[in-house]
């Protein structure tokens, strides 16, 4: 098993490097895609909406708080 680099240009992945590979041996591929800023959608990222996070932060608290009491012997 050995990981390389490979380019993608009009349909064909380019190794950087040559494998030992004989004629017609078939592989299997895992393509991992490299990190690419150009990808992220920054402004969206930035807008972030604070009260969505606050109500997923305050779902369970109840419940975990009761459980946490219990765990306690109900001290708490």
């Amino acid at each position: 098993m050995r990981s390389v680099e490979a380019r993608y240009e009009q349909g064909t992945l380019k190794l950087t490097q040559p494998l030992p590979l004989t004629p017609g041996e078939r592989v299997r591929v895992i393509v991992v895609r490299q990190p690419d800023p150009k990808r992220w959608d920054l402004a969206k990222l930035r807008r972030v909406d604070a009260t969505e996070d606050l109500a997923l932060a305050e779902a369970g608290l109840s419940d975990w708080d009761q459980a946490i009491d219990s765990d306690q012997g109900g001290a708490g």
